[in-house]
């Protein structure tokens, strides 16, 4: 690292001459009489000059030599001393180019994890070869321990991934040179802790198309995101808000359509999120986002924002106020009331995402919004992978 040279001695040649003609200019006096002698005088002026002349150069000796020691002292007592070649200012104007790293951020149930992560890996991380990628995943380990059912999703008695069948698929991205974190934690503690058990069975009354397990639900993901993103913060004490890096929230239960253009140029302002704009729901899409540092904080404890809207229903209940109909309501006034630039992407069907069941089948909702055909089944999505 280049330090700055303190003690560098900057000299200036001071001139003293005539401003006609170059010659020196000097003025004598004498208490007893005045020189008429021109000879004498011209003799005087040029001894004058010599002496001068000596005097000048031993100085400029004197002051070189001091220099030169106060160099070598400076390059002695600092090892990190650089000599620098002059600067000079182009009058192009050129585009520097900085790295840039993504940070993706997967949170959830892990359903049929290869494919969803050779999905990113296509659609993300090649996407993007200018960019330095990071992974940082949560879930939770006693999931996988028993058989797994959601009867919203019609996923009955079904078997998900464990924690060591997403470590050897993310050892794969390691050996490609991509770090990797995964961080787990058991879902039945966190129902029984605080962070869950305050919400009510009263609360659904918020929410008209929720059932208590539904909100439940909102609550363990969005918790899941918020202890990916703590693993970060952990690892990356220093920098985890560098203006250098981007966040990429995504789910670890969903497969990726289409591609992911990260805007390295221009770049993710700190308090910008892009988010998709299908399937918002009167709010803000909250399956995939693009965040800059600050966004990035305030979107990853989302469900702490959840947690005081609920609250302030409960405590003041006004009947003509209209619910929150869903998690994607709750998103956007969290995101707006923290006043961050919220971006939906211009093209209706970007960033497109199909949601895999643990049962072997996509959400059809999702394949009727893109209109996906002949696919129904998980394993009919490798097609999209070749």
């Amino acid at each position: 690292m280049a330090m700055t040279r303190s003690s560098r001695n900057r000299m200036n040649s001071r001139h003293i001459g005539s401003k006609s003609g170059g010659r020196p200019r000097f003025f004598f006096s004498s208490s007893s009489r005045s020189v008429t002698n021109t000879s004498t005088t011209r003799l005087l002026l040029l001894m004058s000059m010599f002496a001068l002349i000596l005097m000048s150069t031993k100085l400029n000796l004197i002051l070189h030599q001091a220099a030169l020691s106060n160099l070598e002292s400076s390059l002695t007592n600092n090892n990190n001393f650089h000599l620098q070649a002059p600067s000079f200012t182009a009058t192009a104007k050129v585009k520097v180019s900085t790295s840039k790293t993504a940070v993706i951020l997967l949170f959830g149930v892990p359903k049929h994890f290869r494919l969803v992560w050779t999905s990113y890996m296509k659609n993300i991380v090649q996407r993007n070869p200018l960019m330095k990628f990071e992974v940082y995943m949560h879930m939770y380990s006693d999931l996988s321990q028993q058989p797994f059912s959601n009867a919203r999703n019609d996923e009955i008695s079904t078997n998900l991934d464990s924690p060591d069948d997403i470590r050897a698929i993310l050892d794969e991205a390691e050996a490609e040179g991509i770090p990797t974190m995964l961080t787990t934690s058991s879902q039945s503690i966190f129902d029984k802790s605080e962070l869950l058990s305050w919400i009510q069975q009263s609360d659904t009354s918020f929410f008209p198309n929720y059932i208590f397990t539904t909100l439940q639900n909102v609550f363990r993901q969005g918790n899941s995101l918020r202890e990916a993103f703590f693993c970060y913060q952990k690892y990356n004490t220093n920098h985890w808000n560098d203006n250098h890096h981007v966040y990429i929230f995504a789910r670890s239960d969903t497969f990726l359509m289409s591609p992911v253009d990260i805007p390295s140029e221009i770049g993710v302002g700190s308090v910008d999120v892009i988010i998709p704009s299908w399937h918002s729901w009167d709010g803000y899409n909250d399956r995939f986002a693009v965040a800059g540092p600050d966004a990035a904080k305030v979107y990853a404890t989302k469900v702490e924002g959840y947690k005081e809207a609920i609250l302030a229903r409960r405590s003041h209940p006004e009947p003509e106020v209209e619910p929150f109909s869903n998690a994607e309501t709750l998103l956007k006034i969290w995101l707006d009331q923290n006043k961050l630039n919220v971006t939906e992407h211009v093209d209706d069907w970007a960033w497109a995402l199909l949601r895999l069941r643990a049962n072997g089948k996509i959400q059809f909702r999702d394949l009727e919004e893109f209109e996906v055909e002949n696919v129904s089944l998980v394993e009919h999505l490798l097609q999209y992978l070749e």
